[in-house]
């Protein structure tokens, strides 16, 4: 970073330390952020959870930016000397965001200062500049998501859906069905965690869901719209992804179309994903399930218990 932030006295700012008054404003100031602002941050987080998220220190400093004795903005220096500034909005000019980070480079000496930018926020990005940083790296995002939405996209048609039925990504319209899938007696039998799914437990999961290393497919009944179960792919990132099917309604069963679902699922792993191989862990007497496995090209490698029922291990290599 040049010099250039420095040769202007700007405007008269304090930054105070946050502590406990500061919680609401801190969350007023995050229900205000413009989304061309936002980096990592995708979903509203409840008060509660906003409280935790400041309770934990999440960096090094973070000050409330005052002027006039007015509550306008925060700004804070991280670890890694990253530097992040928000304002409310109408409440900032160039000469307030300037006199900001001059005073936070003032009170916390580092030999680089780093601001990650939104590519979107062109406004931000060219007050960078003019005031000395300079680009230092790209950051590129792995938004499972997003690859799932792509995919579905670009395949409008699947070869082993067609003619009646196709996929949506998990979300929250899809509450009240998973809750009753998963929670009926045929399937609930056979799963390793033996806790019924509340509506609480599906919103938490949800709201969480970006960062739980897994896509779940609903398979939907392209003339009803109606919703029949989901093909799962979870721990993507690791050394055992596995997939995972719960079959919702009855009428969709014997009928071959769970094979053509999970073929789906398996064309997303392989060719989407560039996975070499995946798991299937079923309960060793959910004979419907190993057949489907051993079907679709499964063998078995192993077996382990979980809550002191046997489970069986199948691998399947791309």
């Amino acid at each position: 970073m040049k010099n250039t932030l420095w040769n202007n006295l700007l405007v008269d700012l304090k930054l105070k330390e946050i502590d406990n008054s500061d919680f609401s404003f801190l969350y007023k100031l995050l229900k205000d952020r413009d989304p061309k602002e936002n980096i990592s941050h995708k979903e509203m987080p409840s008060y509660k959870e906003h409280i935790k998220f400041v309770k934990s220190k999440p960096y090094q400093k973070w000050y409330i930016i005052e002027k006039n004795r007015k509550k306008i903005g925060s700004i804070y220096f991280s670890k890694q000397n990253e530097i992040g500034v928000h304002f409310l909005s109408k409440m900032s000019n160039e000469s307030i965001r300037q006199t900001a980070i001059q005073e936070i480079i003032k009170k916390n000496s580092g030999e680089k200062y780093f601001i990650n930018v939104n590519p979107k926020n062109n406004e931000q990005i060219n007050f960078l500049k003019k005031n000395g940083f300079s680009l230092a790296q790209y950051t590129f995002e792995y938004d499972l998501i997003k690859i799932a939405t792509d995919f579905l996209t670009k395949n409008k048609k699947f070869k082993f859906l067609e003619p009646d039925f196709t996929f949506e990504v998990l979300s929250k319209k899809h509450t009240e069905s998973v809750i009753k899938w998963r929670n009926e007696a045929s399937n609930f039998k056979f799963l390793a965690d033996q806790a019924k799914l509340t509506k609480s437990k599906q919103e938490k999961f949800l709201k969480n869901y970006s960062s739980l290393n897994r896509i779940d497919f609903v398979l939907i009944d392209k003339k009803t719209k109606s919703p029949h179960g989901t093909f799962s792919l979870t721990n993507v990132f690791s050394d055992r992804p596995e997939i995972g099917k719960l079959l919702g309604t009855r009428e969709i069963r014997g009928k071959g179309i769970a094979y053509r679902a999970t073929k789906t699922l398996l064309d997303f792993a392989f060719r989407e994903l560039n996975l070499k191989k995946v798991y299937a862990i079923t309960r060793s007497d959910n004979v419907a399930n190993n057949h489907l496995n051993r079907k679709l090209g499964f063998k078995i490698i192993g077996n382990e218990k979980i809550n002191s029922k046997k489970f069986i291990i199948m691998s399947l290599k791309k």
